[in-house]
């Protein structure tokens, strides 16, 4: 019984980072689109890429346990 509740903990785990990458992620894309400066600019273009690296990997992490979403 207790293997079940570690692998229902590690699936919330998951999930609760997939929800902090999301939002990472659309902060990071916001902060993209606002800057003008070429250098922020740079610095928010390795930050978005980041974010979208973090998150496609968790979404497949996801995708392959078939959580819901």
């Amino acid at each position: 019984m207790k293997l079940k509740q570690s692998a229902i903990s590690q699936d919330e785990i998951l999930l609760n980072s997939l929800q902090s990458a999301r939002i990472d992620l659309e902060k990071a894309t916001d902060l993209f689109n606002e800057l003008t400066d070429d250098t922020a600019v740079d610095y928010a273009s390795y930050s978005l890429l980041a974010a979208r690296a973090k998150y496609s990997y968790l979404l497949k992490l996801a995708k392959e346990k078939k959580l819901s979403l």
